[in-house]
């Protein structure tokens, strides 16, 4: 998912959650994904921003000032500061995943800008916070095998909807065998094009996918008893990492929160209701940051339903295109004075079919 707009719903409840409880990983739902950003990192990155202790401030200015020295930001980053990239504190690129969330968070403008326009833009950000040290050179480089690698990625076959189907079955099921190839796969690119870079980048997701495969297994095997499976099932979670059963509870509880939002949601609940739901699974702080965003979210559609009404006015007057479109434009800036507002809503325009 590239562009919210164009999946608000379900988006909107994943951005709420996600700024209640913190970025993690998106877990088995998403874990064939390409690993370009997890719903916009740039709105990952203002959330930790913005949660994160007051010591951090002072850096954040830092990266803010050093953002600005490097040119602006595309307009869907507007309002966010980069990720930091990190050094050993000899000024060598430190090998940790925050190299890869740095690049992560320019990745999601590659529908908006072009990709030599975006290859710039990274090269620049990269100067503006290790100019002068080994590190720069040496982020270029990680950003060129990154690159060598999602492009390998899109050209595997997708194997991650495969389906088999037997004439008894009155449905279909995953293709385990097909899943495990598209997860080897995936390795041996991460093995062969990112090389040393492949395990900061790609290991702990990788652990994790291999086990849900697993998880998988066991659960579609038929020749296990409930209570075997059970078994088999809580044996795989005591073997893994602690860190990775907690991020595994983490996103147990988005999932959670994502289902009580979309119960509140489709009931057309109030923000009360909401807030209750929330707060019963994630706490009060949670819930009131949800809030916070809903209202925030329901104030923007009730400007943009006021923009469309004006709009419709301007399309019911059948002036030449060029003249059309400039009264648009001029409405939409009238409306949306932040340029992310306004892009956003140029794309609902595009997707209802009004747009210029």
């Amino acid at each position: 998912m590239r562009r919210w707009d164009r999946q608000r719903g379900s988006a909107r409840s994943q951005w709420l959650i996600f700024v209640a409880v913190g970025a993690v990983s998106a877990g088995a739902a998403l874990w064939l994904n390409h690993p370009l950003p997890a719903h916009d990192a740039s709105v990952l990155h203002v959330v930790n921003a913005a949660s994160s202790a007051q010591p951090a401030l002072a850096l954040n200015k830092d990266m803010a000032a050093g953002a600005s020295m490097a040119g602006a930001l595309p307009a869907s980053l507007d309002g966010s500061t980069p990720p930091h990239l990190p050094t050993d504190g000899h000024g060598h690129l430190a090998r940790t995943r925050a190299v890869r969330d740095f690049f992560d968070y320019f990745l999601t403008t590659q529908n908006e800008i072009s990709s030599a326009t975006l290859d710039a833009l990274v090269r620049r950000q990269i100067a503006a916070q290790l100019d002068g040290t080994p590190a720069a050179d040496e982020a270029v480089n990680v950003w060129q095998r990154y690159n060598a690698y999602l492009t390998a990625l899109d050209q595997l076959p997708q194997t991650s909807s495969t389906q088999s189907q037997s004439p008894s079955q009155s449905g279909a099921k995953l293709d385990l065998d097909a899943l495990q190839l598209s997860l080897d796969q995936r390795d041996a690119l991460g093995t062969r094009l990112m090389g040393e870079w492949n395990e900061p980048f790609f290991g702990a997701e990788s652990q994790q996918q291999h086990t849900d495969l697993a998880r998988l297994r066991i659960a579609s095997d038929s020749s296990l008893s409930a209570a075997q499976k059970a078994a088999r099932l809580a044996a795989l979670d005591a073997a893994l990492p602690p860190e990775t059963r907690a991020a595994h509870e983490r996103a147990r509880q988005q999932q959670a929160a994502l289902d009580a939002i979309g119960q509140a949601q489709k009931q057309g609940g109030s923000l009360d209701t909401l807030r209750a739901q929330i707060t019963q699974t994630l706490g009060p702080e949670a819930a009131q940051r949800v809030v916070q965003m809903q209202q925030a979210d329901d104030a923007w559609q009730a400007r943009y339903a006021d923009y469309s009404n004006q709009r419709a006015q301007i399309d019911k007057q059948d002036l030449p295109p060029q003249q059309r479109d400039a009264q648009i434009s001029q409405l939409r800036q009238q409306f949306f004075t932040n340029p992310s507002d306004a892009m956003r809503a140029a794309s609902l325009d595009r997707d209802s079919g009004s747009a210029n």
